[in-house]
């Protein structure tokens, strides 16, 4: 019996990854069970529902699990065998070896032997030779029961290996495979577990990562984030790192000396961390040019305060954001924390229930500066000018009634840091003011100019007309021919001529687009593209 605890120790150490069918897990306990005979592996499953117990079975405690039935016993006779990442990489790269081998190679060995027919002693080394290995940069064994390296010195090419979803789960295999493949650069080990190294591993180890760039640690259930940084400083030289779909909840400053210290592009996407003050321990990675941060259940953004002029020293090279899917509560408040940012430049959100992605552009360009883009769409002059209009417009009231005291007039500043900018560029909306907030009747005479002619048409329509309906009566009062010419609508303000604001949405009505009394909307045609 000591030797068959021995053997089975030795094929399924404690931590040891298994799978059987579509269920895989942790073994947890090897030895005997108290009523039962022979050797039995405990086991703790991925899924909760697969097990029975907690590891205790008739009073006895055998091991734990974070589940109450995430347990059970299993023979080690049910289990598959395992496979290195050669032997699968050759199941699904290398074909049948009697089919690989090149007909005419095998010719002309028969010729030179001055035989017919021959039996190719040296057909494994033939086959090597055919495959083709030197030449692949991608594998994916994804699925398969993978738990060793095996002999890679072959993949003298290969970049990108995926080995998401095997049962690799220790980080001596995993550098086995680094220190053996020099060229390694992307590593995808999602939908794995894993057993953190210890300091003295971590010395042994980390040199066999020093080429890695990128890292996937998708769903590879990591709950606690001092486990990440522990594992983490095997690879301190890491670019790219994606946590996402992990249990994490809590982030600890990190010490970059240790890990990260290059890092470019981390992946946070569903996990538990709802509290973006969370986030903000992140702060002091000085070469972070990407975050995802999407579907976390994020409702508020609220980053450190400083001086409305100034921006923030955390994320100093923070580039792009992405928000998608987060129940944010207030836009504008959010858009007037992300302005504290000193380099975003490319933003991702969903737009709030209430609003569209056209009424968010307008928020999110006009209350930070510097940003170039929005859900992948690039930001143009003309709607950068409109949006900043509209919102030096919006807030026009507010900043006149808050002018009357430094004090208020800071605190105004603090809630809308753009609009110091605004004014710098649109001047004082003093003489705006009035016009704009006194009441107003449902009407309002606009100029209508036809560029082609010059013919100018002054007229007063709802303020709640659309672009459509507008068009149409452009069309018919200018007498266009709409067949081979598409009019399109722009206003200039009639007191700031040089700002010209696109009408491109037709289902907008006027006030939507802030026009106003006299402005100029200007009716221009380009042919249609047949």
């Amino acid at each position: 019996m000591v030797a068959i605890n021995d053997d089975i120790c030795l094929r399924y150490p404690i931590g040891t990854r298994i799978k059987i069918g579509i269920n895989s897990g942790t073994v947890r306990y090897i030895g005997e069970v108290c009523g039962y005979k022979g050797t039995w592996l405990g086991i703790e499953w991925d899924d909760s529902t697969r097990g029975k117990h907690n590891g205790v079975v008739s009073g006895k405690h055998y091991f734990d699990t974070m589940h109450p039935t995430a347990g059970s016993f299993i023979r080690p006779d049910k289990l598959r065998p395992f496979e290195s990442l050669e032997t699968a990489a050759r199941e699904r790269y290398l074909v049948d070896s009697e089919k690989s081998l090149d007909q005419q190679l095998i010719r002309e060995a028969q010729e030179s032997l001055q035989a017919s027919l021959f039996e190719v002693v040296g057909l494994e080394k033939l086959a090597r030779k055919q495959s083709k290995f030197e030449q692949l940069t991608e594998i994916s064994v994804a699925g398969s029961p993978v738990n060793s390296a095996g002999y890679l010195i072959e993949f003298t090419a290969l970049t990108t290996i995926n080995l998401s979803h095997t049962l690799i789960w220790n980080w001596q295999t995993i550098a086995d495979m680094c220190r053996q493949v020099s060229t390694l650069e992307n590593l995808n080990l999602s939908c794995n577990r894993f057993t953190a190294p210890t300091d003295a591993q971590t010395a042994e180890l980390s040199s066999a990562f020093d080429n890695l760039q990128l890292i996937n640690l998708r769903n590879c259930n990591f709950t606690n984030w001092l486990e990440i940084v522990q594992t983490a400083r095997l690879w301190p030289h890491i670019t790219s790192i994606g946590l996402q779909e992990n249990p994490i909840n809590e982030i600890n400053i990190l010490n970059t000396k240790d890990v990260f210290k290059n890092l470019r592009e981390l992946d946070l996407h569903r996990t538990k961390i709802t509290d973006f003050g969370q986030i903000c321990k992140l702060g002091n990675l000085k070469t972070l040019v990407s975050l995802n941060l999407m579907e976390n259940g994020i409702k508020e953004v609220k980053l450190p305060d400083c001086e409305p002029n100034t921006k923030l020293d955390i994320f100093i090279s923070l580039e792009q954001l992405n928000l998608l899917y987060n129940p944010i509560r207030n836009e504008t408040d959010a858009f007037n924390e992300l302005d504290k940012l000193p380099r975003l430049k490319r933003l991702s959100k969903t737009p709030h229930l209430k609003s569209n992605f056209g009424k968010m552009l307008v928020k999110a360009v006009g209350l930070i500066s510097g940003l170039e883009m929005v859900n992948r769409a690039e930001i143009s002059p003309e709607e950068r000018r409109g949006a900043q209009y509209d919102i030096w417009k919006k807030y026009a009231l507010e900043w006149l009634q808050a002018s009357k005291s430094q004090e208020t007039l800071k605190e105004f500043y603090k809630k809308h840091r753009s609009y110091a900018l605004l004014i710098r560029k649109y001047d004082s909306p003093v003489d705006f003011v009035p016009r704009a907030y006194e009441k107003v009747s449902n009407l309002i005479k606009i100029r209508i100019l036809n560029e082609k002619t010059g013919e100018m048409w002054d007229k007063k329509f709802p303020r709640m007309i659309t672009v459509q309906t507008l068009l149409g009566l452009l069309i018919k009062r200018f007498d266009l021919d709409c067949l081979t010419m598409t009019p399109k609508l722009s206003y200039s303000d009639s007191r700031n001529p040089e700002l010209v604001v696109p009408l491109d949405n037709l289902s907008k009505t006027l006030d939507f687009y802030s026009v106003q009394e006299n402005d100029i909307v200007q009716g221009r045609t380009n042919k249609q593209i047949a």
